[in-house]
């Protein structure tokens, strides 16, 4: 059984993308970014020239020309229902520029963009501390 105390530390621990042991792995993160954030295929080779911090910044601009699009609009356009776990949590982390993120700043990110399927998911602090405590697909790991 988990006490209060182990589910709070759970809760503050930080991750963020490692990017450069992302690259070392042969994968090119700003690929797999422009491949998730920009519809338009012919920025590509423009968008990956760009540097991390700038495709960041690129990502935060889409739909900024909309009238009244609430602040979250970007987490509940790129971070659906039908996404996974890992996937959600790799957008929420890209959607925040990979600043690192507690747990429990992750699971109010996935409460707004699950908001109408909230009782299909499960995404507790335990379960997404699991998921990201062991190897992931993203290279997302503690910080220290």
């Amino acid at each position: 059984m988990t006490t209060e105390n182990s589910e709070n530390k759970i809760g503050q621990e930080k991750f963020q993308i490692n990017i450069d042991e992302f690259n070392k792995s042969n994968l090119s993160f700003s690929f797999l970014v422009i491949d998730k954030f920009f519809q338009d295929t012919s920025r590509n080779n423009e968008l990956m020239s760009f540097s991390n911090s700038d495709l960041f910044k690129e990502i935060a601009k889409i739909d900024k020309n909309m009238d009244e699009m609430p602040e979250d609009h970007l987490l509940k356009k790129f971070v659906l229902p039908g996404t996974s776990l890992i996937e959600a949590v790799f957008r929420i982390l890209i959607l925040n520029g990979n600043q690192p993120m507690t747990i429990s700043e992750m699971e109010e990110s996935l409460k707004k963009a699950w908001a109408t399927v909230i009782y299909l998911k499960s995404y507790t602090n335990d379960t997404i501390s699991q998921m990201l405590n062991d190897t992931n697909e993203y290279v997302i790991k503690k910080i220290d």
